[in-house]
């Protein structure tokens, strides 16, 4: 099979990043309100304006590409994939020249992603940058599944692949309650083995 896998929310933490380096940030810069503990962006988590999520991320995104461990067993599970003759395809929409980027950062986004796969032994065989519309892309690729966190990705995978939703508060959404849903890098692993049993009767 060939196997689509998003970085943020996916192969790390995002979310968790999201909310402990932001509250951190509201200490910083003293502004406090938490506005929705289950959203996506920083904006709507903490009811900042872009001017300050820009400055929130120019200072810490780099804590996130570069310091932020993958998930737990995350490498573990892919090379076990691999082995069973899966192809692995990272498929994001980080991109250089990002302007959520510090300006030190921003022609560096895709070596420095590389770099943190290579760190976090994630094997691959093939990557994409700078995708906007995961489904389109999946579908030209012949990607059977694609394992994504954020809705609007989601959305517009579906009709386009199979797809493993990478549970989080945000894409928790009645939308979603008919697609497979896991919970950790061991979760994905059976289910595409169960996926792949069935074929295989």
């Amino acid at each position: 099979m060939k196997i689509g896998i998003d970085i943020d929310g996916v192969l790390n933490s995002h979310y968790d990043f999201s909310i402990t380096y932001g509250f951190k940030y509201c200490s910083e810069i003293g502004k406090y309100q938490l506005e929705n503990i289950n959203a996506f962006d920083t904006t709507d988590i903490f009811g900042w304006t872009d001017e300050i999520a820009h400055d929130f991320w120019n200072k810490y995104r780099k804590d996130l590409v570069s310091e932020l461990p993958a998930r737990e067993f995350a490498s573990e599970v892919i090379s076990k994939l691999r082995n069973l003759g899966d192809e692995i395809y990272i498929i994001t929409a980080r991109k250089n020249y990002d302007e959520w980027f510090p300006k030190e950062l921003q022609s560096k986004v895709e070596e420095i992603t590389k770099k943190w796969l290579k760190e976090n032994k994630i094997i691959y065989d093939d990557i994409f940058f700078n995708i906007k519309d995961k489904g389109t892309h999946c579908k030209e690729h012949n990607i059977d599944i694609m394992i994504e966190d954020e809705t609007k990705n989601i959305k517009k995978l579906i009709n386009n692949t199979s797809i493993i939703i990478y549970d989080a508060p945000y894409n928790r959404i009645p939308e979603f309650n008919n697609l497979t849903r896991c919970y950790s890098w061991y979760d994905i692993y059976n289910k595409i083995n169960r996926r792949r049993e069935k074929e295989c009767v």
